[in-house]
């Protein structure tokens, strides 16, 4: 519901979808839905098989935060939606999309292929390569700042009518009073008035996040508020949002255990790379490729 992690997933999230649908349905753990969009229905069990093919970064996120995984299956089910529309309207069979299915089809089984040549040595790189590698790029290892976001999320319905979303705004602002008010509980407050199942439960608590993550309006409330203060309502993707700042963390350079991951991913990659290039090179060589430069000119003569 709070689009917060807006560079974690790409484009804000659409808001949420209608009272009046039908909510996911309960079942077993793997026929359980867990979103929907009328006929569009999206399982635990077909969740976790995207996860578990996803790219290692996204997976690794959608691991770590509900957040994170919610804006995602509600993504996954619009996209579905817009999917189904297109079929439905003969789109796939234009020639232009078709080759540009089979071309993407080819660069995922090429990368795949290609990623199989060079099997991942579980001990490269060492720590000591991982500390050469930091010193070396020390300067450029840097985060920008990070923020410890709360919450408190009053919903509307996407489409709702100017009242309704009046009436959300004015919630809101009611919720926003008594936070504010002295020794109120921020927490215990979100707990029981916030609307976004996945960070009520634990009182609002979003997590750290960066500053470059932010939707603008929050980017925005959240650079005027101080440490331990709460923003004005924020309208943002799903409804009205009052975000308390729990903590500031100033940008400035990674640490060591900070950078290791995405140093370890770079060190494996440049080696890959160098691997996959040798590879190339050793079949170039014993059949290299042979090109009709006459044929070729004809194509592109006036």
């Amino acid at each position: 519901m709070l689009a917060l992690l807006l560079m974690a997933a790409g484009d804000p999230p659409p808001a949420a979808a209608p009272a009046a649908a039908a909510p996911p349905a309960a079942g077993d753990a793997g026929s359980a839905v867990v979103a929907q969009r009328g006929d569009v229905r999206l399982t635990a069990a077909e969740l976790r098989a995207l996860m578990a093919n996803a790219d290692p970064t996204l997976k690794a996120q959608l691991e770590s935060s509900q957040t994170a995984l919610s804006d995602y299956a509600r993504q996954r089910v619009l996209n579905e939606t817009l999917l189904a529309d297109a079929h439905a309207k003969g789109w796939d069979q234009r020639p232009e999309v078709v080759q540009r299915a089979n071309d993407a089809r080819d660069a995922a089984i090429l990368q795949s292929y290609v990623a199989s040549l060079v099997p991942q040595d579980p001990h490269f790189p060492t720590d000591q390569e991982v500390q050469r590698a930091y010193e070396v790029n020390k300067a450029r290892l840097t985060l920008p700042k990070r923020y410890h976001l709360a919450q408190i999320v009053v919903t509307v319905p996407a489409g709702a009518p100017p009242e309704v979303e009046g009436a959300a705004r004015q919630k809101a602002a009611e919720l926003r009073a008594q936070a504010v008010k002295p020794k109120a509980d921020f927490a215990d407050l979100a707990r029981r008035t916030s609307q976004e199942a996945a960070t009520a439960p634990k009182g609002g608590d979003v997590g750290w996040v960066r500053e470059d993550q932010l939707l603008p309006a929050v980017r925005d409330a959240v650079a005027k508020t101080p440490e331990n203060g709460t923003t004005e309502p924020v309208r943002a993707s799903g409804g009205w949002h009052v975000i308390r700042v729990l903590g500031i963390k100033p940008a400035g350079p990674m640490t060591l255990e900070e950078a290791k991951p995405q140093l370890v991913q770079a060190l494996r990659q440049a080696r890959a790379q160098q691997a996959v290039r040798a590879y190339v090179e050793t079949l170039l060589r014993q059949e290299p490729i042979q090109l009709n430069e006459i044929e070729l000119g004809k194509i592109t003569a006036p």
